[in-house]
């Protein structure tokens, strides 16, 4: 079966989906999924009973992945914290994610790696999220001594959209809120992924350019665009940008993945790299990309189709977009199968998976094909991949936002392009910015031009009556 893969992937989920919502012991999914793997053994020249029987494998597997997740290492920091306690703790260890202040307050994921109370000290592991009641300039991979109260999250609401259900999917358990500066210890070593350190650095000197060469908005809006940053975008602009349902370019997706794969490879072709080193140097860059943006789901599955892409050229065999999809959300899903749960993830497959699957029938329905290329050809199919789009997410984004906006299709028609054009300026304006300072300021006009456009044109779509309702 061509893509016996790719509908593997799919009881993989549910597989995950099922287990969320029952309790099931841990060694009965191990003693079946023995069973089933001898059957399928036993079958294999069957085609029918052994498909059967592999769908099977990858239903248990998915249950089992997420069922591994709850059981915490006997180390976990959460393990020695009571449920109800003021006891001042003092946590080694070293920041895991890159800091973000917003309200004069820092937050940041903290890696433990040994705690204290009193004089009792032991070796632990575990995140533990670190909230700052004011702003401290840190880094990924600084080593602290922190000393604070630690506490678990509060539900704060019902179900799977609890606060705490949120955190835990992302390993986190336990908080600490600092109230001042003399509770935090920095020591000398560094710890941390040294690529990460170094892919850190290098969005920090990106930012730093786009900063210098455009206005406060306009740099915002393109460090969300390009880099991943979304947290210097004003709130107005991501609600109106809701409303009309294209926040998505916000988000670095796969447009941004295939920007960098195409400089990338059109430079290392300029300087007449050979066709195996450039798809190798290609992919490199992609993962650095990846790493850049912060690893978003988007992003990972654009990096994650692209490396099939490119290893199946490399291979000279030709790589099934359906395929190269299940790749990428079996990828997320082994390190973390809480993903599955994430509104992100969600978002980001169903938009691609629709569009690949409703646009080419659809254009066939309506015989796109006899429309020479030009204006009129490429607006039909802008609609038709703006409302495939748009009929994949519609459900999620109703059910999670309480929103329905039918001007969508329209908004995404004229505002994609624009976004498009400010995205390739922005790669354009940071390269200029890094290698020809001289030219970065062409760039930086066109860019707030096309911004200030942008928002207009937004903010007219949405007050078209009927353009959004909430349910």
């Amino acid at each position: 079966m061509k893509r016996l893969f790719g509908l593997s992937v799919v009881f993989y989920c549910l597989g995950i989906i099922l287990v969320s919502f029952i309790r099931v012991n841990f060694w009965l999914i191990v003693v079946f999924g023995v069973i089933i793997s001898a059957a399928a053994g036993l079958n294999f020249r069957n085609n029918q009973v052994f498909t059967v029987w592999i769908f099977s494998l990858a239903l248990l597997l998915g249950a089992l992945s997420l069922k591994n997740t709850f059981a915490l290492p006997a180390c976990h920091i959460s393990n020695f914290i009571p449920y109800s306690n003021d006891a001042v703790y003092s946590l080694s260890g070293f920041i895991d994610s890159q800091p973000v202040t917003q309200n004069k307050r820092t937050a940041f994921i903290f890696r433990v790696q040994g705690a204290q109370l009193d004089n009792l000290k032991w070796d632990c592991c575990g995140k533990v999220l670190v909230k700052l009641d004011f702003p401290q300039d840190l880094n990924y991979a600084d080593s602290l001594m922190l000393q604070g109260v630690l506490r678990r999250p509060y539900g704060f609401s019902s179900g799977s959209r609890s606060y705490r259900k949120y955190l835990s999917r992302q390993g986190v358990y336990l908080l600490m809120r600092i109230k001042s500066s003399l509770q935090i210890i920095p020591q000398d070593e560094k710890s941390g992924n040294k690529l990460i350190i170094f892919a850190f650095w290098l969005r920090d000197k990106l930012e730093q350019v786009i900063q210098k060469y455009l206005p406060d908005l306009p740099a915002a809006i393109l460090s969300a665009m390009v880099l991943g940053q979304k947290s210097s975008v004003p709130w107005l602009v991501n609600n109106y940008m809701v409303k009309s349902g294209t926040v998505h370019i916000l988000v670095v997706s796969g447009f941004n993945v295939g920007v960098v794969a195409f400089i990338t490879s059109l430079l290392l072709k300029i300087i007449r790299i050979r066709r195996k080193q450039r798809i190798i140097l290609t992919i490199i860059c992609l993962l650095i990309y990846c790493l850049i943006t912060g690893a978003s789901n988007p992003v990972i599955r654009a990096t994650v189709m692209g490396v099939v892409f490119l290893s199946g050229h490399l291979l000279k065999r030709e790589a099934d977009i359906y395929n190269c999809l299940a790749c990428a959300a079996l990828f997320i899903l082994i390190i973390n199968p809480y993903q599955l749960f994430d509104l992100g993830f969600q978002l980001s497959f169903a938009s691609v998976l629709a569009i690949v699957s409703f646009y080419p029938r659809m254009k066939s329905f309506l015989r796109l094909d006899k429309y020479k290329p030009g204006p009129l050809r490429f607006i039909y199919e802008g609609c038709l991949v703006s409302l495939s789009a748009w009929l994949g997410t519609m459900g999620i984004i109703a059910y999670n936002f309480r929103i329905i906006s039918p001007v969508t299709v329209l908004a995404n028609i004229l505002i994609v392009p624009l976004s498009t054009l400010i995205t390739l300026c922005g790669f354009s304006l940071v390269l200029c910015g890094l290698f020809c300072p001289f030219l970065a300021g062409v760039f930086s006009t066109t860019i707030s031009f096309l911004v200030t456009l942008l928002l207009n044109i937004n903010s007219a779509v949405i007050k078209i009556p009927g353009a959004y309702f909430y349910l």
